[in-house]
């Protein structure tokens, strides 16, 4: 077992003041969608004001450690440049020939490591996920082809979750339109 510190650099997200036509996303837990994978948000922070340390590398993890909705992501570069909110811890893997950003995410995103967080979270209005907490935590790192292997089962037990949740949804639609058809005989 390895403690995140021992794999990654874990940073605060921080607070910034937003302002009109920024050239950079200043992203916030509500900006991301359902499946915590993309954001939408416009720029609203200028480049001047952001020192260069807190902007978003490519395969960055962003983990949601404020409030009752926690989740981690993998930041890509592909979605503009971009910096946290104080919400987030960001994590910066030390070496990615040892551990993927993918593994680390899925692993984060685990029921029972978020249950380990919750907790642990201090805080009764607004729970937090600590700094301290994070890189404390104790990870199982098993080799990269194993790793490549859990993130390519993991991608389809989640598209067999949407494909599932579309399946349930036509199948409410017809059983809808049926029963419209009953009423109109």
């Amino acid at each position: 077992m390895n403690k995140i510190k021992d794999i990654a650099i874990t940073q605060t997200g921080v607070y910034l003041k937003e302002t009109p036509g920024g050239e950079v996303h200043y992203l916030q837990v509500k900006d991301f969608d359902r499946n915590k994978r993309s954001f939408v948000s416009f720029p609203s922070i200028k480049m001047p004001d952001i020192n260069k340390k807190h902007l978003l590398s490519e395969g960055d993890l962003l983990f949601a450690a404020k409030g009752f909705v926690n989740f981690c992501t993998v930041y890509g570069k592909n979605q503009g440049d971009a910096v946290a909110s104080s919400s987030f811890l960001v994590l910066k893997i030390k070496d990615t020939e040892k551990v993927i950003p993918e593994y680390l995410s899925w692993y984060l995103n685990r029921d029972d490591i978020l249950f380990i967080f919750r907790n642990m979270t201090s805080g009764n209005v607004m729970p937090s996920i600590s700094k301290a907490m994070m890189e404390n935590l104790d990870i199982s790192i098993p080799s990269i082809y194993v790793q490549n292997q859990i993130i390519k089962i993991a991608a389809l037990s989640e598209k067999e979750g949407l494909l599932l949740e579309q399946i349930k949804h036509k199948h409410r639609e017809l059983i809808q339109k049926k029963l419209i058809q009953i009423i109109n005989k």
